[in-house]
């Protein structure tokens, strides 16, 4: 009998190599933490200097605008944008700078997790069952809704350390909840899968029903 392969595949090889990878790494770097006794750099945490990047201001034709940094603080152009750096941050400052770097990370590690989740309960249990769909609707709506929320918990904290580290008058947490990138990319795969699970819950509840009438 010829044996049956794995229809999660290469996706199951991949995501569970990627997670064994990372784990490999939190590892090593919790031991080498106590080791050599060195900072914690993960998320800007332990950093001497807050540094952040006003992509709400471009500098561009005859008229450029006068950007005048908080005490303590530097301006330069990255880009035609303006860049803040300090080296003496506030406690304030050096969370909203960890702050920046937060929300990315937690939205990848959650799809990566929902991900993992998925595959191995429809290894588990099969591919066509309801407990599967309702997985993959999860991962749908979190690619969805959590890349919009990662986007505008970014853009805030950025526009708030922005505020804090310059004099100009239009950096402010409002400017971030407005100023936020659209995630087109995630916002179309998660409506995509939540279609895709809405597809797999009809045809799960057709073959539920034609096994009722054999």
């Amino acid at each position: 009998m010829a044996r049956v392969r794995n229809p999660l595949e290469p996706l199951s090889s991949a995501v569970k190599g990627i997670v064994t990878l990372l784990t490999a790494l939190m590892v090593a770097g919790v031991l080498g933490l106590f080791v050599d006794g060195s900072h914690l750099r993960a998320f800007g945490i332990g950093d001497q200097s807050a540094c952040v990047t006003d992509t709400s201001t471009t500098v561009g034709g005859g008229d450029a605008p006068e950007f005048k940094p908080a005490p303590g603080a530097t301006v330069e152009l990255d880009d035609a944008h303006p860049s803040y750096c300090t080296d003496n941050p506030t406690t304030a400052q050096s969370l909203l700078h960890t702050a920046t770097q937060v929300p990315a990370f937690v939205f990848s590690a959650g799809a990566l997790l929902l991900v993992l989740l998925l595959i191995r309960g429809a290894e588990r249990e099969g591919l066509y069952t309801a407990r599967t769909a309702g997985r993959l609707r999860r991962l749908g709506w979190w690619l969805a809704a959590g890349s919009v929320l990662a986007a505008i918990a970014e853009s805030t904290a950025e526009q708030s350390l922005v505020h804090s580290l310059s004099r100009n008058a239009d950096g402010s947490t409002v400017t971030g909840l407005l100023s936020w990138q659209i995630p087109y990319m995630a916002i179309l795969t998660g409506l995509g899968v939540l279609s895709f699970a809405r597809v797999m819950r009809v045809g799960i509840t057709m073959r539920e029903d034609l096994d009722g009438t054999v």
